[in-house]
């Protein structure tokens, strides 16, 4: 074999094997390409997951708020209801004083125990009252007092207090429920939400 022959031969074999290196980084490239756009797409998904997911929880977290603060409004709203509830049963005690209040304030005066009462507050339009059906106390007329009785033995060690104010604030948190159910009925709002 000449020596043209030879180069030639070494050439082509050269050759090929560049052809086929070239052939072989190719196939590496693109498989490569391949495997990068695979874990590209892949963590694109999980993002667009990761995503959705804090999208989620931010709004379930604002509905949360959203649903405290709308709670905190209703609540405070029901409280001043309540409120002014209270203040219109107060002002309107003065009404039991005007049909047969002498028997109510008889009444009030024979729910306490027989004691020997020192001082009796009441209405100032129920002293003269108070001093016949309690001859030995102190009656003392008390603008606070809108009727009933509130009494005491020698230096306050027993204190009964029967007042139409008293017997009103210890039925409040019974009647209360059933007057702001009655405002919502009247409203047309329905029954209060519950807690």
């Amino acid at each position: 074999m000449s020596c043209k022959e030879l180069i030639d031969s070494l050439r082509k074999g050269a050759d090929e094997r560049i052809s086929k290196l070239w052939e072989d980084a190719e196939h590496e490239a693109g498989a490569a390409r391949a495997d990068i756009a695979r874990k590209l797409g892949q963590q694109r998904g999980d993002g667009e997951k990761q995503l959705a997911a804090a999208a989620r929880i931010a709004e379930v977290k604002a509905l949360s708020e959203a649903n405290n603060q709308a709670r905190a409004l209703r609540l405070a709203a029901e409280k001043e209801l309540a409120d002014q509830l209270l203040a219109a049963a107060l002002s309107s005690l003065r009404a039991l004083r005007t049909r047969d209040y002498e028997a109510v304030f008889g009444r009030l005066s024979r729910e306490l125990p027989a004691l020997a009462w020192q001082t009796v507050r009441v209405n100032p339009d129920d002293v003269a009252l108070a001093k016949r059906i309690f001859p030995d106390a102190a009656v003392v007329g008390d603008r606070n007092i809108t009727g009933g009785v509130d009494a005491a033995t020698e230096d306050g060690a027993i204190r009964v207090v029967n007042t139409l104010e008293k017997r009103l604030e210890r039925a409040w948190s019974e009647l209360l429920p059933g007057l702001i159910r009655d405002v919502y009925e009247e409203a047309g709002h329905g029954a209060p939400a519950g807690p």
